[in-house]
């Protein structure tokens, strides 16, 4: 039951790991790259090489972008991990993009 408990804690610590939700930030399009969008955590800081779920236009639904080594957003293309995001840079699966209700 230990093992049970310890491994469905470190799934649960690893998931988080993986990917963070974006509560006061700002998109903003690349100076030196045109139609390249990066995202402003609001606080001096980008996100880099990572997930990061996002509510853009504060529906109370995020979608997930990926951040590539330099922290522009990747559009229409794989990431490192293999999923695939759309034209707009969402997580999509089988052509639905994926989301997920953040607090308001």
């Amino acid at each position: 039951m230990k093992k049970v408990r310890l491994v469905a804690a470190l799934a649960a610590a690893m998931t988080l790991a993986m990917s963070t939700a974006a509560m006061a930030g700002t998109w903003k399009l690349g100076v030196t790259r045109p139609n390249a969008w990066w995202y402003d955590n609001g606080d001096g800081t980008y996100p880099v090489s990572q997930w990061m779920w996002i509510d853009g236009n504060n529906d109370g639904v995020a979608e997930c972008y990926y951040f590539d080594n330099a922290g522009w957003m990747i559009a229409s293309q794989e990431s490192p991990d293999h999923w695939v995001t759309n034209s707009d840079g969402a997580w999509t699966l089988g052509g639905v993009v994926q989301t997920r209700n953040v607090a308001q």
